[in-house]
């Protein structure tokens, strides 16, 4: 038969488990301020602050953050890659996509990511996996997400929702 001592120590244990997990969901009041992107398919310019990262001279920056579709939660160590839009068109959606010399980035703790000093041009976000590889959804739109990279800008894509891949 367990003691009442003992049962007060777990009762206790659970409190603090549960105090520390909530701790870890409160977000730091040191973030950086994260601006959404109007529309995907249109260059938009967000106001580039001490808390976003600044783009080399003649290059641009993406930033966002990657989410599971059902559970809201962050996407984790997922590598993503810039594909290049080749097209005729702007709207044919072929595009090239070379490991070894793409631009490329690995999802931080809380799905974020940042694609820095990246070269004028249109752009699609890749999530690459040993099985499959997919371009990322736009959200309102449910089609890939293009990216139209102009110089001396940083574009914010918001929050992206996937499947896990």
């Amino acid at each position: 038969m367990i003691s009442e001592s003992t049962k007060v120590q777990e009762v206790l244990f659970v409190i603090i488990l549960l105090a520390l997990m909530m701790v870890r969901c409160i977000s730091s009041p040191h973030s950086p301020q994260i601006f959404p992107l109007k529309s995907p398919f249109q260059s938009v310019i967000t106001p580039v602050t001490q808390h976003l990262p600044q783009p080399a001279p003649g290059t641009g920056v993406i930033l966002g953050m990657l989410k599971v579709e059902n559970t809201n939660q962050p996407m984790v160590g997922i590598e993503l890659y810039l594909a290049q839009h080749i097209g005729a068109t702007q709207d044919t959606p072929i595009y090239k996509l070379d490991p070894d010399s793409a631009p490329h980035v690995i999802t931080g703790g809380e799905g974020r990511f940042v694609f820095k000093d990246i070269p004028p041009g249109r752009y699609a976000i890749v999530i690459w996996t040993p099985f499959n590889s997919f371009l990322v959804r736009n959200p309102a739109t449910g089609s890939e997400l293009v990216i139209d990279v102009e110089p001396d800008r940083v574009y914010d894509v918001g929050i992206l929702f996937e499947r896990y891949p």
